[in-house]
């Protein structure tokens, strides 16, 4: 088979491509899901702060 080396090193080739596009969506999906966790939990946390904050105001503008 002439052409088996050349269409080996395609086949190589593809897959190593497609190894990459699928590395790189993985990342990016990732990424995205942990940028929207650390958003919720700096909001979380917002809450968290304002709200002790509230409880330790109310003792003060009762007296």
């Amino acid at each position: 088979m002439p052409g088996a080396a050349e269409a080996e090193i395609y086949f190589i080739a593809a897959m190593m491509v497609l190894i990459l596009i699928i590395s790189v969506a993985a990342v990016y999906f990732f990424f995205k899901q942990y940028k929207k966790e650390m958003k919720e939990r700096r909001e979380r946390e917002e809450k968290k702060a304002a709200a002790r904050n509230a409880s330790v105001e109310l003792p003060d503008s009762e007296t």
